[in-house]
């Protein structure tokens, strides 16, 4: 094994992948995709992948949406993070992420989803509950829904 990783090494990499995430809201509704690939295959999530050598965060998360979803947003707010490990059954690490969260606002652009989105939608805040998806999606969009309640209160 060399001391470099490439794009491909994401199944058990020589060092963690930083990633991004982005949760994007048009008026009331929150923009999910359905991955298409592993890790959480076939689960509802929001748009984000790697950061790529030489790009800023911000960089990454505006590409990453207008990859995956085709579509332009304006970055308000980083949210939170979260790191992803899982190991497989040999206690190997099959994965390890540490991804920025971001909070945008769509400005633009036809939803379709590509890349590795299997689907895009925008779901109402009461749809989120019953889609197939991880408590830290959940988590994560339970404070977004929380900072785009703030902020359109101070815009009222």
């Amino acid at each position: 094994m060399n001391d470099y990783f490439t794009v491909d090494d994401r199944l058990y990499p020589a060092m963690p992948r930083l990633g991004v995430g982005v949760v994007v809201f048009d008026r009331e509704k929150v923009l999910l995709i359905k991955r298409n690939q592993e890790p959480a295959l076939g689960l509802w999530t929001v748009p984000g992948g790697l950061v790529e050598l030489g790009e800023t965060l911000e960089t990454a998360a505006n590409r990453e949406v207008a990859e995956e979803c085709g579509i332009i947003v304006k970055l308000m707010d980083y949210i939170d993070y979260f790191e992803f490990i899982e190991l497989n059954d040999a206690d190997r690490i099959k994965y390890h992420y540490v991804v920025i969260e971001f909070f945008a606002l769509y400005a633009g652009g036809q939803l379709q989803a590509a890349s590795d989105a299997g689907q895009a939608r925008w779901f109402l805040r009461d749809e989120v509950s019953s889609i197939t998806t991880t408590e830290k999606t959940i988590a994560l969009l339970k404070k977004a829904f929380a900072r785009y309640d703030s902020l359109k209160s101070r815009q009222n």
